[in-house]
């Protein structure tokens, strides 16, 4: 349920404007596609440069399954990570993966994972970068806001993207107002890939039949990422205090 804050249509972000390289950070296999599948498109037509980086080995979504257990699954959805981010334009040679357990993000030295990810970062120093939003209704997105964002310059831009808030968020989940600046992004024709993208994720759209519990995205929350518009809330690096 989107909040009245936002019910007005923001302005259109405009990829041109994103300073590269961009790094897409998710949380999970398939949270890029699902929540900026069109901007990634947009930005690789662009030609501009686009890497990826994974922080959870996704092995969480089927705990009961016995036909894929966790290192079989993990080692499954890094490949559909893969194969779903070259539908988008990202080719293997730019994504990097921590493999961080799933479901226990939060659990990480913070340190230690701030320097993982510089160290991912140092393959290309981000202009830009795209992570989901600091509310977004799962523990992992929210703690991946704290924890990426700690190892990102003060002159990258910061653009963050919505997953689970438009179907899961509350209120407060959202923005308040002078928190960040709201950008819209069409899906228009870059619909198809997206939706190649999305479905390269077999494993979360019914592939695992033998954990009737696991998790299965839902149709409705698929349809609506794929219509669009995708969604971004752009915040400011917080203001370094003086000794």
């Amino acid at each position: 349920m989107v909040s009245q804050t936002w019910a007005t249509a923001p302005p259109p972000l405009d990829p041109r404007t994103l300073p590269g390289p961009v790094w897409v950070v998710a949380p999970h296999p398939d949270d890029e596609a699902l929540g900026c599948g069109a901007l990634l498109c947009a930005l690789t037509d662009l030609g501009q440069e686009v890497w990826a980086l994974l922080l959870t080995d996704g092995g969480f979504s089927h705990p009961a399954s016995r036909a894929y257990p966790r290192p079989r699954l993990g080692e499954l959805r890094l490949h559909e990570w893969r194969s779903g981010l070259a539908q988008l334009g990202v080719p293997p040679d730019r994504t990097r993966a921590l493999g961080l357990l799933d479901g226990a993000l939060s659990g990480y030295d913070p340190v230690e994972v701030r320097e993982a990810v510089g160290r991912a970062f140092a393959a290309a120093p981000p202009g830009t970068v795209l992570m989901p939003w600091s509310r977004d209704p799962h523990p992992d997105h929210r703690a991946a806001w704290k924890l990426v964002g700690a190892a990102v310059s003060s002159e990258a831009r910061r653009l963050a993207y919505t997953v689970w808030l438009p179907e899961r968020g509350g209120p407060a989940d959202w923005p308040a107002p002078n928190e960040a600046t709201p950008w819209r992004f069409a899906v228009g024709a870059a619909r198809s890939r997206k939706a190649a993208a999305v479905a390269a994720h077999a494993t979360q759209l019914g592939l695992i039949t033998d954990d009737p519990a696991g998790f299965t995205l839902a149709p409705g929350m698929v349809e609506r990422a794929l219509d669009g518009p995708e969604l971004y809330f752009e915040v400011l690096p917080p203001t370094k205090e003086i000794p």
